[in-house]
């Protein structure tokens, strides 16, 4: 256990999550071109399903660009995906492509869905690191993951093979050093107001993260406000936290078919330039169904929201966004449920 304390603290970016990159390959389509930290997984089609069927793949370049970046969650993890174009000289193994025709990148980082509030800064500081340093080498790279396909290997290949090995371990390298370098500042931030990113501290501190600038055995002051949830106290009386938004009712109307979901606001100041927002996700794909902009919403006011329910389809997701994109309530609704638990009353 110490053992792997130790190696923790000394990789702590390595131990927390993965990062896929990968490319759209003319003859056999999404190929992965290596996996931070390990790869011992990457012929695995189980283990690279949700990779090679992550929502990014199937939008545009322009789309993709436009977005922060294109998340999935699954199983516990948040996939955070970016997609761009990158040079190529390669000689293409389709009709009608160029050697010249860029290729598609795209990056994906995983997380436990504990830590993803980390994950905004993260997949955008490893895209920039990857397209600064590596722009222009990725049809070299691809060219070695190509050849290393081939049953018979020519010299030429050979030499190919040795070239990409090379850049995938200095990108490797540089997505471990962007990593650790990025936790290393939000562990020792000055900023601990947020509810979320002290849940998220405390989970890394449970992973056995260095947080001795936090925890001074002697009770003194530290350069951190992070205050770390410890489960052996108790907590304080009459002290509960209050999320900023709250999901009142949600209600089915059988005879307009329609989902009607009433919020209500918990603060005492207005909110303004909000998103509110109702998806569903199949098979992956997440598509909108409402997308409403609430230019004022008053302190302890109730706002009634109405979507048309889409046959077959039971699950939907509800969000109140911030102005910049920040996740202020999101709710999962399984309609099975939600007609089981009316019936039942």
């Amino acid at each position: 256990m110490a053992e792997k304390t130790k190696t923790s603290l000394k990789d702590p970016f390595k131990e927390l999550c993965e990062v896929y990159v990968l490319y759209f390959d003319e003859a056999r389509g999404h190929v992965p071109l290596l996996i931070y930290p390990s790869e011992k997984m990457i012929d695995d089609k189980k283990y690279m399903r949700v990779i090679r069927f992550h929502p990014v793949w199937f939008l545009e370049i322009e789309e993709s660009e436009a977005l922060n970046h294109i998340d999935l969650e699954y199983k516990g993890y948040n996939f955070m995906a970016k997609k761009f174009l990158a040079k190529s000289s390669r000689e293409k193994r389709r009709a009608g492509l160029e050697e010249k025709t860029p290729e598609t990148i795209v990056i994906i980082l995983s997380l436990p869905t504990d830590v993803s509030i980390f994950g905004d800064d993260l997949v955008q500081n490893i895209t920039t690191g990857i397209k600064e340093n590596f722009g222009d080498k990725f049809s070299e790279l691809i060219s070695g993951t190509i050849a290393k396909d081939e049953i018979i290997k020519t010299p030429a290949m050979k030499e190919k093979i040795v070239v990409s090995d090379g850049i995938k371990e200095n990108m490797k390298n540089l997505i471990g050093r962007i990593g650790n370098n990025y936790l290393s500042r939000v562990i020792r931030q000055a900023d601990g107001s947020s509810l979320k990113k002290q849940k998220a501290i405390s989970y890394l501190y449970l992973k056995g993260f260095d947080f001795s600038h936090i925890t001074m055995e002697d009770g003194a002051e530290t350069y951190s406000t992070i205050q770390l949830f410890d489960p052996s106290k108790k907590k304080e009386e009459g002290y509960t936290f209050q999320a900023p938004f709250s999901l009142i009712n949600i209600n089915i109307d059988e005879e307009s078919k329609e989902l009607q979901i009433l919020v209500k606001n918990n603060t005492e100041t207005s909110q303004t330039n909000l998103t509110v927002k109702i998806t569903h996700v199949r098979e992956f794909f997440e598509k909108e169904i409402m997308n409403q902009l609430i230019e004022e919403w008053f302190p302890e006011e109730e706002l009634l929201f109405i979507s048309p329910i889409i046959p077959h389809i039971n699950e939907y997701l509800f969000f109140v966004l911030s102005a910049n994109e920040q996740k202020l309530l999101s709710k999962k609704i399984d309609l099975e449920l939600l007609n089981s638990h009316i019936n039942s009353n």
